[in-house]
């Protein structure tokens, strides 16, 4: 009941611009002054992410390492296929094959299971209801900014920053916590075992200020026991952003078992002070702005461990 289109191979160098975006399976990456598809979802055929299938608003250039999936059955609509497919993300990106890379095997994919109902009507509704249910998701989302920066701001009414302490006492982190250091600089093995692998965190899983245990990595057991020896996340610690997206904390409120690339820093705080008192000490824009004060690095920004350690509250 589907048609499958492919894009068409671009290269900045020759065809770049500046007016619509070239997406592949991912992102955007540059512009051109062309484009070959508009409000569309798109599925990655190369170099597969997690998140393998997207929706993209507006006109846009389709590039050869992405693909559509159009209906070409008069009782299928396209608004409801797309919500179908998005829902068959996790089926799709397990089609990929490859090791260092996931390419997706079009022949499989060829071979999924479209379920719809036979009415058109029915399927429209349907859509509107998860549309709906969508945005009022988003909102939550927005909220939830909004009341985190109040959180933020209020902590600060009460405590100040360094330079107006306001009688409290003034601490480094080095001198709240019994352990800081940071993950593996070692470039991991991944797998795409969940059952048997095992779960591996790097900054883009604590940019909102919480673990989004979502779009996580998992490395071999052989891996893990390796870096798990040296360090051994738990319930209690914080992770800090520390390269790329710097100065963002998360609590670890589970038991999980995991372990951590070098873009996070590991805090473990002493029994003398509460944990989501300095969650919410080490988010406050006056901590923020030590650190940004302290940033090495001319491409990607790294916060030293050195750094973080003298860092005051």
């Amino acid at each position: 009941v589907c048609e499958i289109n492919y894009g068409t191979r671009v290269v900045q160098k020759i065809d770049g611009g500046t007016m619509y975006p070239v997406y592949g399976g991912g992102g955007a990456t540059f512009k051109i002054d062309k484009y070959n598809r508009e409000n569309s979802l798109i599925v990655s055929r190369f170099a597969m992410s997690s998140q393998c299938v997207r929706y993209v608003s507006g006109k846009f250039f389709l590039n050869d390492s992405g693909l559509t999936i159009e209906s070409k059955h008069e009782g299928l609509s396209q608004s409801f296929l797309d919500k179908h497919i998005i829902a068959l993300n996790d089926i799709i990106y397990s089609l990929g094959k490859g090791v260092a890379q996931k390419n997706l095997d079009i022949k499989e994919l060829k071979l999924l299971n479209i379920k719809f109902p036979n009415s058109r009507e029915v399927q429209e509704r349907i859509v509107s209801e998860l549309d709906l249910l969508g945005g009022i998701i988003e909102k939550k989302r927005e909220q939830l900014k909004e009341l985190d920066a109040l959180a933020q701001s209020i902590f600060y009414d009460m405590f100040g920053d360094i330079h107006d302490s306001k009688g409290f006492d003034v601490k480094t982190l080095s001198e709240l916590c019994t352990l800081i250091t940071d993950g593996t600089h070692q470039t991991p093995t991944y797998t795409d075992d969940t059952i048997n692998g095992y779960k591996f965190l790097s900054a883009k899983d604590v940019t909102e200020g919480a673990i989004n245990w979502k779009n996580i990595k998992y490395i071999p057991k052989e891996l893990h026991e390796i870096l798990h020896a040296r360090l051994a996340p738990q319930r209690g610690d914080l992770l800090l952003c520390k390269n790329g997206t710097t100065g963002i904390c998360a609590l670890v409120e589970t038991d999980d078992v995991f372990d951590i690339y070098v873009s996070l820093a590991l805090l473990r705080p002493n029994n003398n002070i509460n944990k989501k008192y300095l969650l919410y000490a080490i988010n406050n824009k006056g901590t923020k702005s030590q650190f940004e004060e302290s940033l090495k690095g001319v491409g990607v920004p790294n916060l030293h461990l050195g750094e973080i350690r003298k860092t005051k509250v």
